[in-house]
C-alpha cells in the first residue's frame, strides 16, 4: 500500500487540493481556495462513470483533492494525510471559468467523513450509499471492438477535454468539408494507451467538425494483447497503436502519421488532394 506522499506524486502534473479544513471534533474554518480540474483521473462510482465527475486539485496547496459530481448532488473534500474523505454542501462550490471552481472549505463539525484507503494509485472510499474511487483514466476497462464516435465521447472525459482544446487548421479542414468523393477512415486504438490519449481528440475533432457524409469513419478499441487475440484489428498489420487507415473506393491508400506533433486535419487534406 502506497502511503500519502507517494499517492501525491503519482499524480505528476497537479498540486493537490485544498486549504486546511477543520477537523470534526473543531469549529468550522473557513477558507476559499481555487481548484483545477485533473483529467488525467477520472472518479468511480458503483462500478460507473458520470460524466459529470470531476477530479480537482489546488496547485497552491498541498495534502486534499476534491471531487464534484453535480448530477449526484455531492462534492468531496480529501484530505490525505488525516486519510479521509469529507461531504462538503454543493452550495459551497462555485465555478469560476473552464475547468475552475471555487471551494469554500468551511465545514460544519458534524460534517459526514468517510474512511479513505490508498491502494497503489487509486484512491478509495464508500460513502452510507456509495462505492467511490479514483484512479487514472488509463487505468478503467478499456473499450474493446467497435465503439461509435459519441458513444466514445460520451464515455471518456480525456477524450472530451482533448477534443475541446484542439484548433484544427481551417484551410485544411475546409478542404476536408469539401471532400465529395467516397472515402473511409478506420481508426484502431486503445483507451488505456498515453499516446492515444493524446493523439485520439485530434482525429475525432476533425472528422466530428468536418461533418463530412462521404467519409465513413469506423472506430476500433483494441486490447493490450492485441497481438493475440481475435477481433477486427487482424490482418491489418497493427505494430502499434494508434494507427489510422486511409481508404478509397475499398482499399487502402495510405495511413496517418500519429507521431507526436502530428497534425491529421493537414495531412489528411494533403492525401485528399492527391486523390483528385
Amino acid at each position: 500500500m502506497k502511503t500519502p506522499s507517494t499517492w501525491l506524486r503519482s499524480v505528476a502534473l497537479a498540486a493537490i487540493c485544498a486549504a486546511p479544513i477543520a477537523a470534526l471534533s473543531n469549529p468550522a474554518l473557513a477558507d476559499t481556495i481555487t481548484c483545477r480540474a485533473v483529467y488525467d483521473f477520472c472518479v468511480e462510482v458503483d462500478g460507473k462513470y458520470p460524466q459529470d465527475a470531476r477530479f480537482f486539485t489546488a496547485p497552491d496547496s498541498r495534502g486534499k483533492h476534491m471531487i464534484d459530481i453535480p448530477s449526484q448532488s455531492v462534492s468531496y473534500l480529501i484530505d490525505m494525510p488525516a486519510r479521509k474523505a469529507v461531504s462538503i454542501p454543493r452550495a459551497n462550490v462555485r465555478p469560476d471559468g473552464d475547468g475552475v471552481v471555487k471551494v469554500d472549505t468551511s465545514v460544519a463539525s458534524n460534517a459526514a467523513s468517510y474512511a479513505l484507503s490508498i491502494e497503489g494509485p487509486v484512491l478509495r472510499f464508500q460513502t452510507g450509499n456509495a462505492k467511490v474511487r479514483i484512479l487514472k483514466v488509463l487505468d478503467r476497462p478499456p473499450v474493446i471492438g467497435e465503439v461509435g464516435m459519441d458513444a466514445l465521447i460520451a464515455d471518456r472525459i480525456e477524450y472530451r477535454e482533448g477534443i475541446k482544446r484542439y484548433t484544427p487548421d481551417k484551410v485544411a479542414m475546409d478542404a476536408i468539408k469539401a471532400w465529395k468523393k467516397p472515402m473511409e477512415i478506420e481508426a484502431y486504438f486503445a483507451t488505456w494507451c498515453a499516446h492515444c490519449k493524446m493523439y485520439m481528440p485530434k482525429v475525432l475533432r476533425v472528422l466530428k467538425d468536418a461533418g463530412n457524409p462521404n467519409i465513413k469513419v469506423a472506430l476500433v478499441g483494441v486490447p493490450k494483447n492485441f497481438g493475440m487475440e481475435k477481433g477486427p484489428w487482424e490482418g491489418k498489420g497493427l505494430q502499434g497503436i494508434p494507427v489510422i487507415i486511409v481508404k478509397s473506393e475499398g482499399r487502402e491508400v495510405t495511413r496517418l502519421g500519429t507521431h507526436e506533433g502530428a497534425v491529421p486535419e493537414v495531412e489528411l487534406a494533403g492525401i485528399m488532394s492527391a486523390l483528385k
